[in-house]
């Protein structure tokens, strides 16, 4: 009897070996990714499959039992990872002239990707987004000053991207010299953008992009940005305080402004003048695109013109 119980128990073993080497090969050779902290979660499968090997069954009954528990933990493991999947994305370091690092951001584009959450942070400098890519998002930073965190995170068919800035606290004050962060993103998505700026340059072109909305909190900044038409309504909300801001609109969408600024010059040629703070262009309610841009600022340049 003790010799067939060392046999099942054997025979339990086998399997679980089995698995682990079969899932280890799937993550050298194919892109499969294992979600560490996903997979921790499923430790009480040992301690059912340890009461498994004690139990008076035979063999072929106890086998089942482990491969039925293996093939439920594998499920179990697949839909919690694709309903909240986070990845570090991949990025490097490297050293360019006067001591400035830069940093490369990389993440692949997934087709199941319908809507994304972009969130960018960044001190002092200057930012530029670039034309569509290939990938969800590729970014560079390069600076000998800030350092940026970069993160992805999915959830069903959404994609929340981070880049969050910190200072590097090994430079003094006197080693600072430029900050330059460059961002590109999948054309696909429908994209719903957050920046938080201090003293910054920001030059971002959307055309090429479905933007739902666009929240832009600044400093002291320099903001150029030229929206386009490929989504319906596009949602803008600028809260900076001493800027000089130029928002381009395409002519073919209704445009709206609402601005509450203090000390500000506003240049809004081709806009209607509705009331004391809104304006619109003469198409606004024909038109079948919208923009509403709402600015809320203090002693700032604010322009917005039509293309």
């Amino acid at each position: 009897m003790s010799n067939d119980n060392n046999r099942d128990n054997g025979l339990v073993s086998g399997i679980i070996l089995i698995t682990i080497g079969i899932i280890a090969l799937m993550a050298t050779f194919f892109d499969f990714e294992i979600v560490w902290e996903e997979l921790a979660k499923l430790w009480p499968v040992f301690i059912i499959i340890f009461g498994i090997s004690i139990l008076p069954l035979n063999k072929i009954m106890k086998s089942i039992s482990v491969i039925l528990l293996i093939l439920i933990s594998c499920v179990l493991y697949y839909n919690n990872v694709n309903d909240d999947e986070f990845s570090s994305g991949s990025f490097s370091y490297e050293m360019i002239d006067d001591d400035v690092d830069v940093q490369e951001f990389s993440e692949p584009y997934k087709t199941e990707v319908e809507t994304a959450e972009v969130q960018i942070s960044y001190g002092a400098g200057s930012l530029f987004l670039s034309p569509p890519v290939d990938y969800l998002v590729k970014a560079t930073n390069a600076s000998n000053y800030i350092v940026q965190d970069f993160s992805v995170a999915y959830e069903k068919n959404n994609a929340e991207i981070k880049f969050e800035g910190s200072n590097n606290v090994n430079m003094n004050d006197n080693d600072f010299k430029s900050n330059n962060f460059n961002i590109a993103l999948n054309e696909n998505p429908i994209y719903d953008f957050e920046i938080n700026l201090g003293a910054c340059n920001m030059n971002f072109d959307f055309s090429k992009y479905k933007v739902s909305e666009l929240d832009v909190n600044g400093g002291a900044c320099n903001i150029d940005i030229k929206l386009g038409d490929l989504y319906g309504t596009t949602k803008v909300d600028l809260q900076t305080g001493m800027s000089d801001i130029k928002i381009g609109v395409p002519s073919g969408s209704g445009c709206r402004i609402e601005c509450e600024s203090v000390l500000s010059s506003k240049d809004f040629d081709g806009f209607d003048k509705k009331s004391a703070n809104v304006y619109e262009t003469q198409n606004y309610i024909s038109a079948s695109k919208h923009i509403n841009i709402k600015f809320e600022g203090a002693i700032s340049d604010f322009e917005i013109y039509q293309y």
